[in-house]
């Protein structure tokens, strides 16, 4: 770790592995639901965009 201007570096960390879920079962749908969910409010004015093209 070293210090430049006053700021201290941190090591660079692993890179995080996603997890394998089972999507097909009530609690992978919700999963898949809500992840849509947030993607839709999100990028609405794109979405709203590339719709109207």
């Amino acid at each position: 770790m070293k210090n430049t201007y006053g700021l201290v570096l941190k090591e660079k960390r692993e890179p995080v592995r996603p997890v394998k879920m089972d999507l097909s079962n009530k609690e992978g749908s919700r999963v898949v639901m809500t992840a849509a969910k947030r993607v839709m409010t999100t990028h609405a004015k794109v979405i709203k965009a590339l719709a109207s093209r």
